[in-house]
């Protein structure tokens, strides 16, 4: 007996369900409601272990002391940058930077503390008098009295009172504050003392010492150009500076020359290191060797004694700022710097 359609239907429909459910048991097992859910297996760990020790962080370097900065930033003449920092110190910071920096710094905070000028705009004088104490007490030595004369003659420009002041230069047709000049070789300018011991052959200037000649190196040839020179008591080595006077404080060379002809060094006097020329601008410069007192106090006295050099100091000023820079004799490093303006900066 054939089944009807529709019982046929309805049976092939009840055997799918069946077929479907036990295949869906073959690929799952039923979760009981309450069992708990399984979790993901835990990954190797690679950190270490618990009782090790985890490594300690390296130290920071501590940074460099306030002083050494400032003693770096004026050996380079930074002038902005001193300024900028100095002019955050409280009064007492400026004492205290004073009383114990490093002398460079010492010498620019005791100057920013005593630097005032009275009702008509002239520079204090107690502020010149203790520079001169500093630079004495550090170096042995009494500034050029023409160089504090300089310093001194410090006004502020009517109308610009906040700006730099102006310094008297004391110019005249021969002559300026540091002294006369007279004509050396191919026309240089040079000290009259100097004047007799300068010559010149085939574009070579040259120092005469009592054991030789000493070929400085090429005549300058610019118009106006000066020399300014110095030795030791008894010294084979002889210091030189050229610069244009005329073309204001910037910075210029300094050399050593040893008796053979040889340059020991050569490095860059900072000077009051003008950036613009504008207004008047001419630069007076002396050169001194600091030598070390004798132990013997006689001994200057003896001939061809040569004396124990410790610096080299440059003294320099225009209208524009007083300087002073000091060098190692044997290198030529720059051991200290000072500047009444912050090199130009104020």
């Amino acid at each position: 007996m054939t089944p009807r359609p529709e019982r046929l239907c309805m049976q092939l429909l009840i055997l799918g369900v069946c077929v479907g459910t036990v295949t869906g048991c073959e690929r799952a097992t039923p979760v009981s409601p309450t069992a708990a859910p399984k979790l993901a297996p835990i990954p190797e760990q690679t950190h270490q272990a618990e009782h090790e020790p985890e490594p300690e962080p390296e130290p920071e370097l501590a940074p460099l002391d306030d002083e050494t900065q400032l003693h770096a930033l004026a050996l380079a003449c930074e002038g902005a940058a001193l300024r900028e920092q100095l002019a955050a110190r409280t009064p007492a910071q400026l004492d205290s930077l004073a009383d114990t920096a490093p002398p460079s710094v010492a010498m620019l905070a005791a100057w920013e503390r005593g630097r005032s000028f009275d009702a008509s705009g002239v520079l204090a004088r107690a502020s010149v008098d203790r520079l001169a104490q500093q630079i004495e007490a550090q170096l042995d030595l009494a500034p050029p009295r023409w160089w504090l004369e300089q310093l001194a003659s410090a006004r502020l420009r009517e109308g610009d009172e906040s700006g730099p002041p102006y310094y008297d230069i004391g110019l005249s047709e021969h002559a300026d504050r540091r002294g006369a000049w007279a004509q050396g070789p191919g026309g240089l300018r040079v000290r009259p003392g100097a004047a007799m011991v300068l010559s010149a052959a085939k574009g070579t200037l040259s120092f005469d010492l009592s054991m030789g000649r000493v070929q400085l190196g090429p005549l300058p040839t610019d118009p106006g150009a000066a020399l300014e020179l110095a030795r030791a008591r008894g010294g084979t080595t002889i210091y030189y500076a050229t610069f244009a006077p005329g073309s204001g404080g910037f910075r210029f060379p300094l050399r050593a020359i040893d008796s053979d002809s040889s340059v020991r060094w050569e490095a860059e006097v900072c000077g009051p290191d003008r950036k613009v020329l504008g207004g008047l601008g001419y630069l007076a410069v002396e050169i001194i060797v600091i030598e070390s007192p004798p132990s013997d106090p006689d001994s200057r006295a003896l001939p061809g004694r040569a004396a124990t050099v410790t610096g080299i100091a440059v003294f320099s000023a225009e209208s524009h700022g007083v300087a002073l820079d000091v060098f190692d004799p044997n290198t030529g490093a720059r051991t200290l710097a000072w500047s009444s303006d912050f090199w130009f900066a104020r």
